[in-house]
């Protein structure tokens, strides 16, 4: 999960961003903290911990400006790429890789950015 991560597809709440939209979002993850950046300005960072031994596996997201309740969600891989699937801040975590309209989910993959 470390390294440098352009986003393919987003779901949110049962919406899919627009490819285009969804493509300028940029992720890199190094320890335990993360930075989202649209293109190169920086939108998001915070911290994370993950539970790769739980079926599904398990991530936390812990926005850095956020004085709530974590992010949870659910992740796999697939080679270079990853989906996760989290719910909003004090809100369950996700049971499956869905983020039907309603229910608050954000689903997106991932992959590794080529250098």
């Amino acid at each position: 999960m470390q390294g440098d991560w352009a986003a393919v597809s987003m779901i949110h709440d049962g919406h899919k961003l627009p490819d285009d939209d969804a493509q300028s979002l940029f992720r890199t993850m190094k320890s335990e903290q993360y930075t989202v950046f649209l293109f190169k300005k920086v939108i998001g960072k915070g911290t994370f911990k993950i539970d790769a031994l739980k079926k599904p596996k398990l991530i936390d997201f812990l926005p850095a400006a956020a004085k709530t309740k974590p992010m949870l969600g659910i992740y796999d891989f697939d080679g270079d790429a990853w989906k996760v699937c989290y719910a909003l801040p004090g809100k369950e975590r996700p049971k499956g890789f869905t983020a039907k309209e309603g229910s608050g989910h954000t689903l997106a993959v991932w992959e590794r950015e080529k250098k």
